[in-house]
């Protein structure tokens, strides 16, 4: 009789300890090093390597992109950032996270911080911002991504390129 107690006893606390336990105002789970995560850390390493080249496929044919409130493609927003390399050199991102946000409703975003850096090809300064962007994803494409940081320095400092 106490083998099956200590069993029952056992086994009990065994499943409780194994419950998820979620606040009431709790919706979803986050991951880190997901597929997806991985998959938009690659997408700004592709940046940094100054090579977009095959990153259109991440996007769905009707996905949007808006930079700083400004609706566009996701090819024109690649062209936009590449175009900035004209005028900036020794383009970082530091203190990069990424993580996948899992909505209990099904919606599912990635996020990425980073500290963006480059030099100002004609002003010499170092230009650092930081950096927000979300992507919505449609099954294993995004179907809409948005970044946010503040252009005002890095506008100023573009100047007239000397390379």
């Amino acid at each position: 009789m106490k083998n099956i107690i200590l069993t029952i006893t056992l086994l009990l606390t065994f499943l409780s300890c194994d419950k998820e336990v979620k606040s009431e105002s709790q919706t979803g789970i986050i991951e880190a090093g997901d597929a997806k995560s991985l998959a938009v850390d690659a997408f700004n390493d592709a940046y940094l390597a100054n090579d977009m080249t095959g990153q259109e496929a991440l996007f769905t044919d009707d996905a949007i992109a808006n930079v700083n409130s400004q609706k566009m493609t996701p090819s024109e927003m690649m062209d936009a950032f590449m175009g900035g390399r004209e005028f900036y050199n020794d383009i970082k991102n530091s203190d990069r996270a990424t993580a996948t946000f899992i909505f209990d409703d099904g919606d599912t975003y990635t996020s990425t911080w980073f500290d963006w850096e480059g030099t100002s090809k004609s002003s010499e300064v170092v230009v650092g911002n930081p950096v927000h962007a979300w992507f919505k994803w449609d099954g294993d494409k995004v179907s809409e991504v948005t970044y946010i940081f503040d252009s005002a320095e890095y506008v100023a400092n573009m100047g007239a390129a000397t390379e």
